[in-house]
C-alpha cells in the first residue's frame, strides 16, 4: 500500500503563484512584525500602508522577483 507523503513539494509546486502567495500570507505569523513596522513609521508619510508594502515584499519573494524594483 502506498503511503502519502506528509509534506509533498510537488503538490505545492503544482499550485498557481497566487495560491502560493495566499498560503504564505495566511500562515505566516507576521502580525507582530507589521505592528512594529507601523510603530517605527510613527507619524511620518503614509503614502503606502505598511501592510500593503509588507505583502508586496512577500509577493516578490514568492514570485521570485530579482529585486524590489521588478515588482
Amino acid at each position: 500500500m502506498a503511503q502519502a507523503k506528509l509534506f509533498s513539494w510537488d503538490a505545492l509546486e503544482a499550485r498557481s503563484d497566487l495560491d502560493r502567495l495566499r498560503l504564505v500570507i495566511d500562515h505566516l505569523p507576521d502580525e507582530r512584525i507589521v505592528q512594529y513596522l507601523e510603530v517605527m513609521r510613527g507619524h511620518g508619510r503614509d503614502d503606502f500602508p505598511v501592510r500593503a508594502m509588507w505583502n508586496a515584499l512577500l509577493a516578490g519573494i514568492v514570485f521570485q522577483h530579482p529585486s524590489p524594483e521588478s515588482l
